[in-house]
């Protein structure tokens, strides 16, 4: 039987740019759904320099998304041009974020070996092939959740600022992609590593409070949009 190790022995760098291809397949072309709609809020958003609020095409008011996916969107879109591949290339940099992130987390617990298989059953999943063909949050997510990992594990081994900056703006990016509890797979890989360890006096370090504030700090764009599009305008309706 052939081992998957033995197979990553002879064609690995062949296997990982097939993968790397496969995501790359709806480059330029939008599919209908939410793909079409998130689209049209970003393009609205680029058009009116309008930041701050999120509309529909109908110019409705739009409350089902934080912001950050938009943003990228609207200056992709402000950068080159009104386009497919404009809409879909912020999400795949954050595809190849989680591919080196993910690498990197790998190659320190196991070997270069293995770190390279994780990426490629990282991008042969099927479902990640859908979300970057069909531009959903989850290529945001992976790159974002692997990267707070990556940097709060040494964090939680030496911290170091550039870490705890990293790792806290990574966490916020989440936050402000899919919502406020995606605070809870990025801390609970902290917190249950530490009781797996035993080390439960390493979670009472000030490190973390710094690193709570910083995430706060980074989510006041966010909270602060919010604030401007819903809380000045408790006149509206939303969603009936």
């Amino acid at each position: 039987m052939l081992n998957f190790r033995d197979l990553f022995n002879k064609s690995d760098n062949r296997l990982l740019a097939i993968a790397i291809l496969v995501n790359l397949i709806g480059l330029t072309n939008i599919l209908n759904g939410d793909s079409a709609l998130y689209a049209s809020i970003a393009k609205i958003m680029a058009e009116k320099n309008n930041f701050l609020e999120l509309f529909t095409i109908n110019r409705g008011d739009w409350l089902d998304k934080p912001h950050f996916p938009f943003w990228l969107w609207a200056l992709s879109i402000k950068v080159f041009g009104t386009n497919s591949f404009a809409f879909k290339m912020p999400a795949l940099v954050f595809y190849f974020i989680s591919l080196i992130y993910t690498y990197l987390f790998t190659k320190e617990w196991y070997d270069k070996k293995t770190a390279l298989i994780a990426v490629l059953m990282l991008s042969t999943a099927m479902h990640v092939i859908i979300s970057n063909n069909d531009v959903r949050a989850e290529p945001f997510l992976m790159g974002m959740l692997i990267g707070a990992v990556y940097h709060f594990y040494h964090v939680y081994r030496k911290p170091t600022f550039r870490d705890i900056l990293f790792g806290s703006l990574l966490t916020a990016c989440a936050v402000m992609t899919k919502g406020v509890f995606l605070l809870i797979p990025v801390f609970s890989a902290v917190a249950g590593h530490a009781i797996v360890r035993k080390e439960y006096k390493k979670l009472l370090q000030l490190r973390w409070l710094w690193t709570a504030l910083l995430v706060f700090v980074f989510i006041l764009p966010e909270l602060y949009c919010l604030k401007v599009q819903f809380t000045d305008h408790p006149d509206k309706v939303i969603f009936g």
